[in-house]
């Protein structure tokens, strides 16, 4: 009777072993969908066999491990080019923001309203009495103020949300740092045995896809099972131990550690990408509309100090020195003491009254227009030559552009300089999103859930399953045989 043992010890042994393969082919199906789940499969082994003097005989099958089929190379693949993907979007949005602020070309631009304001000018000229003349470039010149005060705040004010988008990554990932430890933690203590736990590494995965994309994560698996993540060459995580990246403050920027004095440099992913933007890119545009508000004020206001008006003679008989000779009504027409486009406005004298504005540059010459024509011929070449030549040495400091540079130059400068990065971001960002692609088809071939194939194995898995419970019924013939004979 110890062979009718062994047939039903056998049948007993598949009826588990298959139930088991079939209960992990119907979590793969009901997981299909299920973002981050990697396919797992019931691994079946011969049992040992037992020896009898004629020889061993098999003894059944088994589960010997229920193993998810991933692979470590591919991961490692996708998170690199996902993390490389993810820092030029966010270059491209933060930027392309910005583009939106400068708000060129549109009838609302800067060259639209420096166009306005040289033409204002130049109608001036043309009717240097004209008190309307007059309102009408203090009016330009208000909005030309205005437009650089808007641009200035509007990129502070990005530059603020972006560095509050980054405290907020930050807290995410420390968030998903100490639960990639806890996780580490879980999976040792569920692998003692050497089985594994697959559901739980993919919740790890998951995570650690999800530092990548953030952060620009690496990861290495360790010899015992726990997960190893790195920013750079800085360790996240060690096995159950995390450690907390902190946002330091101030003029600029940094990430470091904890506990560590030392900043962190040259990280990965839209963490690094967040800090160049912050530290480099809206500090170094802002600077540019800084240069031309300082190079506007110092360009105009050169011109309309020596200019005279009737109301300037006024002024002029308190401003200049009698024993000189006329030296114009030394009215700025830009206060000279802001020269930062968050600062640039008028000047108190022009703010107060318009007939202040000069047109002329000789003393009781009503129809001299020389520094409106001269303030009209700053919108090219010609008249920042003569704005350089006036100046002379000086040229460099109070304007500071190059020779032969004028303000319509400058901005379409800083317009295109500022495009140029735009379109890199957004090629970048579209040569990395299809090899991101590349690698999750590649990684998803190994991982993912096929349902044609995990159909096959259902009905495999069916069929031996029904078979092992033909063993019993063939056992129980063979027995009632015997029984029937005695």
């Amino acid at each position: 009777m110890s062979n009718f043992g062994s047939i039903l010890s056998i049948a007993r042994t598949a009826i588990a072993a298959h139930q088991t393969a079939l209960q992990t082919v119907s979590h793969n199906l009901a997981n299909a969908e299920t973002e981050g789940f990697s396919r797992q499969r019931a691994e079946l082994t011969a049992r040992w066999p037992q020896a009898f003097p004629f020889g061993n005989v098999g003894t059944g099958a088994t589960v010997s491990n229920v193993v998810r089929l991933r692979s470590e190379l591919l991961d490692n693949s996708y998170r690199r080019e996902v993390g490389t993907r993810e820092s030029w979007l966010l270059r491209h949005d933060v930027l392309s923001e910005a583009e939106q602020v400068l708000a060129e070309p549109t009838d609302n631009g800067l060259s639209t309203t420096l166009d306005q304001f040289w033409n204002a000018w130049s109608d001036l000229a043309n009717a240097p009495t004209s008190a309307a003349a007059q309102s009408v470039v203090r009016m330009r010149g208000v909005q030309v103020a205005t437009s650089l005060n808007g641009y200035a705040t509007r990129l502070a004010d990005l530059s603020t949300r972006t560095r509050s988008r980054l405290s907020e990554t930050v807290g995410e990932i420390n968030v998903l740092a100490g639960q990639l430890a806890d996780l580490n933690r879980q999976i040792t203590a569920s692998e003692v045995g050497g089985l594994q736990a697959p559901d739980l590494r993919d919740a790890r995965d998951r995570i650690a896809d999800r530092l990548s994309q953030i952060a620009g994560a690496r990861v290495e698996m360790q010899s015992n099972g726990t997960m190893a993540v790195y920013l750079r060459s800085s360790m996240l995580v060690d096995a159950s131990n995390a450690r907390t990246l902190e946002l330091r403050g101030g003029t600029t920027v940094s990430l470091g550690m904890l506990g560590d004095p030392d900043p962190l440099t040259d990280v990965a992913g839209p963490l690094q990408a967040m800090v160049d933007v912050i530290n480099t890119d809206l500090p170094a545009l802002t600077s540019r509309l800084d240069n031309f508000a300082r190079a506007l004020v110092n360009g105009v206001n050169e011109y309309h100090r020596s200019g005279w008006t009737a109301a300037g003679d006024a002024l002029g008989n308190a401003n200049w020195n009698p024993v000189n000779g006329p030296t114009g009504s030394m009215v700025d027409f830009f206060d000279p003491a802001w020269t930062t486009a968050s600062g640039i406005r008028l000047s108190s004298a022009v703010t107060a009254s318009s007939a202040v504005i000069a047109a002329g540059d000789a003393q009781n010459a009503a129809g001299n227009n020389n520094v409106a024509i001269a303030l009209a011929a700053l919108r090219d070449d010609n008249g920042m030559a003569a704005l350089q030549t006036r100046l002379g040495a000086n040229y460099a400091t109070v304007i500071g552009f190059a020779t032969g540079e004028s303000y319509m130059d400058h901005h379409a400068q800083t317009i295109s300089d500022l495009g140029i990065s735009v379109s890199d971001a957004s090629h970048q960002h579209e040569i990395y999103n299809a090899l991101s692609q590349q690698a999750d088809a590649r990684r998803t071939s190994v991982a993912g859930v096929s349902i044609d194939e995990e159909l096959t194995l259902l009905m495999r898995h069916q069929q031996a399953y029904a078979a092992a419970t033909k063993l019993v019924q063939a056992a129980d013939e063979m027995a009632a045989a015997i029984l029937a004979m005695v």
